[in-house]
Formats: structure tokens, C-alpha cells, sequence
């Protein structure tokens, strides 16, 4: 009786000693995969800006988030800097959470304006996808699809010539990758979401998501 008790308790040991090996080797590994990607998020944060400045640094503000400050030189912002959230990849559970439930990574460009906003505005890019069976292909060609106007709620009695100009600015088709856009009176008085994946190497975003900001923001300060 004495040695099957001491059977299981080496045995329950030696098991606990594999299950804490291995997560430690899991994070030790997470850790220096996420350092590596946040490098070349920063090559393809680099490479979006197009010669229009530069990343001056990177500051990680939790485990699975950094801060890149930027020094841009193509005018209307200031202060400008980007907040990067990755997949929380630390254990097992949490790599498998993310996998289950595609949890995006958000790439978040923030600055101050030349001019402040005389208003606050939060838009947000809403993309819903129907099929009449679940079985359809949605990579086959044939589908339809139809482009809704936006839709606004605002607290003012009266529509605001500068509101209307910068959801028009959104609105258009180009500026699809945004997740949202917010405008306000303090700092940052811009901020921009849009996938991580919209900077990465071949990604049709990449070329035009600094023009398509600078625009955005123009027209809410010069409107």
C-alpha cells in the first residue's frame, strides 16, 4: 500500500514538473516569437509611411501591446504615434481561445491636429455577410453585393457641415480597411483602427492608408 502511494505521488511529480516545463517553454517561446513580429511590424509600419517620416522607437505598454512613436514630415498631424494590439499568446489557453474565436490584430495610428476638431465623431466600419445556406461558397463568383449609406446619430439639432464631410471622406470605397475613426476636441484629437494585416507586405491598404488619413483629417480641420 506504502509503495502505491509513493508510486503515485512520483508519478502526479513528475507530471507536474512536464506541465510547468512546458509552459515555460511555451511563453519562453512566445515571447521571443512576438519580439521578432514586433520588428516587422515595424518595418511594415516604415514601409507605409513612404518616405513621409520615420519611426523614431517603440515602447511595449503590456505584453501583447506597444506604442511606435512617429516623426512625420507630410504636415496636418502632430504628436502622431501608433498603438499595436497582438494575439495574447503567453499559455496554451489563451492560443487556443484566440484561435477559436479569430481575435483580429488592431493596428491604431493616434495624433494631435494643426487644428483642433470643433466637434467629437466616432465612426465605425460594420460589415455584414448573409448567404441563403451555409453550404454556398463564398469565394464562388456570382455574389452580390450592396453598399449602404451611413447612418448617423448625433446629439445636435442640426447636422454639422464639417460631421457630414468627414463621413463622406470615410464613406468612400477606399477607405474600407478603417474599424473605426474618432474625432475630438482633446488630445489625441484624431485616431484611426484599421487589421494589422492592412500594412503587411502586398496588402493593397498599405499604399494609400497615410494619404487616406491626411484626408480625413483635413477635412474634418479645414471644412
Amino acid at each position: 500500500m506504502e509503495k502505491h502511494l509513493i508510486s503515485r505521488m512520483a508519478i502526479s511529480f513528475v507530471i507536474a514538473v512536464a506541465m510547468i516545463a512546458l509552459f515555460v517553454t511555451w511563453y519562453a517561446v512566445s515571447l521571443r516569437r512576438k519580439r521578432e513580429k514586433a520588428r516587422e511590424i515595424l518595418r511594415w509600419i516604415q514601409a507605409s509611411l513612404a518616405g513621409r517620416g520615420h519611426v523614431v522607437g517603440i515602447s511595449w505598454t503590456a505584453s501583447s501591446q506597444f506604442r511606435v512613436p512617429l516623426r512625420l514630415t507630410c504636415g496636418v498631424f502632430r504628436r502622431a504615434w501608433v498603438l499595436v494590439e497582438m494575439r495574447t499568446q503567453e499559455t496554451p489557453v489563451q492560443w487556443l481561445f484566440h484561435k477559436i474565436s479569430s481575435t483580429r490584430e488592431v493596428l491604431t495610428f493616434q495624433a494631435d491636429l494643426d487644428y483642433p476638431p470643433t466637434f467629437s465623431l466616432e465612426m465605425q466600419n460594420f460589415r455584414w455577410f448573409a448567404r441563403s445556406s451555409r453550404k454556398a461558397e463564398i469565394e464562388r463568383p456570382g455574389w452580390q453585393f450592396e453598399r449602404l449609406p451611413a447612418v448617423m446619430i448625433t446629439t445636435k439639432p442640426e447636422n454639422q457641415k464639417e460631421i457630414a464631410s468627414t463621413m463622406t471622406s470615410l464613406s468612400r470605397g477606399d477607405n474600407g480597411e478603417f474599424l473605426e475613426v474618432r474625432f475630438q476636441r482633446r488630445s489625441p484629437h484624431f485616431s484611426a483602427s484599421l487589421p494589422l494585416e492592412a500594412l503587411a507586405p502586398g496588402a493593397p491598404a498599405r499604399t494609400y492608408i497615410l494619404d487616406a488619413m491626411r484626408e480625413m483629417a483635413g477635412s474634418a480641420a479645414f471644412s
